[in-house]
Order: structure tokens, then sequence, then C-alpha cells
């Protein structure tokens, strides 16, 4: 042992018989919780074809980027119980243009969208 580390040694000792904290402990980050939503969407209302998967944290916009030109049917793989997916017919999230509502109890097998539509845009809300 050299010099050095006897100083430091005797130096610590005090604090360290004591129980007190030679440094000071890590603070906590608080994280958000974001509810988390996954969903597939199918051409369709069969489920069967390609099949267009949508996932994420917590509310969105009204989100137009559907693949397929549209959904006719969907799964629910797994909704946070505070969310809830709106289908709209229109592009633009129209309230008049719900079709479709997925929430935590929805089926998680293939559903075809009600009415016979097709589903254009959709948007999460998360509370």
């Amino acid at each position: 042992m050299n010099l050095i580390q006897l100083l430091l040694a005797l130096t610590l000792l005090p604090a360290t018989i004591a129980g007190y904290p030679t440094s000071h402990p890590p603070t906590e980050e608080h994280h958000d919780h974001k509810h988390n939503w996954t969903f597939d969407l199918f051409h369709n209302k069969h489920c069967a074809g390609t099949t267009v998967s949508y996932a994420g944290q917590g509310s969105t916009g009204c989100r137009t980027n559907l693949e397929n030109r549209g959904a006719e049917a969907f799964i629910n793989v797994g909704i946070d119980r505070n969310c809830k997916v709106k289908l709209f017919r229109d592009k633009r999230c129209s309230r008049h243009a719900m079709i479709e509502e997925i929430k935590t109890g929805t089926t998680t097998k293939c559903k075809p969208i009600s009415r016979k539509k097709t589903a254009h845009s959709f948007e999460v809300s998360c509370r």
C-alpha cells in the first residue's frame, strides 16, 4: 500500500464506520408513464394478406398514412386501458366519419370494420 492509498483509507474510514455516504446517491429520474398501443389493419375483412401494424405511445393526431388504400378489418394486438383508437372513413378524422373504436376490451381476433366501411385514417387518444 503506497502513501496515497493509506491517506485515502484513513480519510474515508470514519465516514465508512459511521455509515455516512462518501458520495451522493444517484437521483431517481422521474419518467411519465406513456400508454402503449398496438393494432394491425388489413385490406380485406378476412384479415388475409399483408398485415400492416401500427404501434406507439400516448395520443396521436390524425394519421392518414394507411397502407393498401385503407383497411376493412383490424386486430387489437394490445391497447393500454387508458387509450382508444378511432378509425375514420375519411382522411381528416372527422367526427361524423368515425366508423370504429378499438379499446382494451375489444377482441384480439380479426374483426371486420363496422357497417362494411373502409378506414382511411385513425387517431389515438389516451387519458
